[in-house]
């Protein structure tokens, strides 16, 4: 009898610990893990700090930002300009008051033509540097896509106002296009501090490095930190499932509709990380946030430190997406590109390097495979007038197009040298591609040097009619 009830009290507390395991898996720990490295500020370059808080229901994301810059355009400045994605989203969704500069009210205006473009009146010595000051109030539109809101969710990517690119001798102010990268921006050293209720989840791009209930039992303080960054995106949820996991020193952050939602985004970042660092392309950021969320893009939306995309239940498709969203980290984030007139840049160079990953997983035969069935059949296609690897977002007719006209006919392109020169060259080129030009702004001509410099060999023309035909 004696043996029995041991026995019985042993099968009870097996399943209990089978259970506890279960909820452990399925809920997760509330308390959340930071990242080890996120802070590597060198003192010399712009900084964005960021205070703001958002309620419950998400609709309102309010606070002040501070910008500390140094003019390096080698001229005296008249103004300066912001530029302010979210009023493309929905005009005056984003209202901007109080700036300051070095303390000192200053006058500031929106385009009449453009709501993204705001104009501050302070004079910016070369060699100077300006601390700007603002307060912002975004009252996030009810819309799907990089900036938008449902009743349970809110995406944020590229959502606050950031210093716009001097070049040329004139500030950038293209015009929106959907089809851009929004972020177009000199990087910076961000710090986020953000305050939300306990029942709000939330993941950033940028290196979580405390979450603290210090404010009160029914807010979180979340400080976000983050070298090279290009925006300010973050994602918020009321419901879904918040999931984190450290992957060869990443920390990755996965907010889904579900907790299998979570976990199969984390499976699938886990196999990609590992087959960019095996094939020479190492992850550039101590963390990694990937959102579940309805993007409307064919591939996912890119910011920094962040990926959003909607999770597919195909596991192979899901992992060669969040692949390339990954490599675009490196190849549009660390490494960025003028997202109106070379995309491709961006997104090209992401697609080959998922195709060198893909090698490393699935081995040289998968690889030649895929490669002729899916890429190389693309450069026979036939498309309309413009419609190449190096147009402007102007020629493509929307998403779907740039992101197969980009990712599989230039990808073809790109691994073409790749079969000329060999693998250990080519990745050599890209290697040294993003080294030089970490933290800058890229063209064409930074990848074509950095080709010549690896492989011995100029490149240029057959570039300029890859881009061109």
């Amino acid at each position: 009898m004696k043996r029995r009830r041991k026995a019985g009290i042993a099968a009870l507390l097996l399943i209990a610990a089978v259970c506890a395991a279960a909820a452990v898996w399925f809920f997760g720990d509330r308390k959340l893990m930071t990242a080890d490295a996120a802070w590597e500020d060198s003192g010399d370059g712009d900084r964005m700090t960021v205070v703001a808080e958002i309620g419950e229901d998400l609709r309102i994301l309010s606070g002040t930002q501070t910008l500390t810059a140094g003019n390096r355009t080698g001229k005296t400045l008249e103004e300066i300009v912001l530029r302010v994605p979210a009023n493309a989203v929905r005009e005056n969704c984003m209202v901007i008051s109080e700036v300051r500069a070095d303390g000192v009210s200053v006058e500031f205006a929106f385009d009449g033509d453009d709501p993204t473009v705001l104009r501050i009146g302070a004079p910016w010595a070369e060699g100077e540097t300006i601390e700007l000051s603002w307060r912002f109030h975004l009252t996030v539109p009810l819309t799907g896509g990089g900036i938008g809101r449902t009743a349970e969710s809110a995406l944020l990517v590229s959502a606050l106002p950031t210093l716009a690119v001097y070049e040329s001798g004139a500030w950038r102010t293209d015009a929106y296009d959907d089809l851009a990268e929004s972020s177009y921006a000199q990087a910076f050293e961000l710090e986020m501090t953000l305050f939300a209720p306990m029942s709000v989840k939330a993941v950033f791009g940028g290196a979580l490095t405390e979450a603290s209930l210090e404010t009160g039992p029914d807010t979180m303080m979340y400080t976000v930190r983050m070298s090279g960054a290009r925006d300010v995106s973050l994602a918020l949820r009321t419901d879904g499932a918040l999931r984190q996991r450290k992957i060869g020193g990443v920390l990755v952050s996965a907010l889904a509709d579900g907790v299998l939602a979570a976990n199969a985004l984390l499976d699938r970042a886990q196999e990609a990380l590992a087959s960019l660092d095996a094939a020479g392309l190492a992850y550039p950021f101590p963390s990694l946030s990937i959102v579940q969320d309805e993007t409307y893009t064919e591939d996912g939306i890119v910011g920094s430190g962040l990926i959003a995309l909607d999770a597919e239940s195909d596991k192979e498709q899901l992992l060669r997406r969040i692949t390339r969203l990954i490599a675009r980290q490196t190849f549009g984030v660390l490494v960025e590109n003028d997202p109106w007139n070379a995309p491709w840049l961006s997104q090209t160079l992401a697609s080959a390097a998922e195709m060198l990953a893909y090698r490393q997983r699935r081995g040289s035969s998968a690889y030649e495979t895929r490669y002729y069935e899916e890429l190389e059949v693309s450069t026979r296609l036939t498309r309309p007038y413009g419609v190449t690897v190096g147009a402007s977002t102007a020629h493509f007719g929307g998403d779907s197009e740039m992101t197969q006209v980009l990712r599989d006919q230039g990808a073809a392109m790109l691994l073409g040298i790749e079969q000329a020169v060999g693998e250990e060259a080519f990745l050599s080129a890209l290697q040294r591609y993003a080294r030089e030009n970490a933290g800058k702004i890229a063209t064409q001509q930074s990848l074509e040097e950095a080709l010549r410099e690896a492989t011995g060999s100029s490149w240029d023309g057959y570039l300029s009619d890859g881009l061109a035909s």
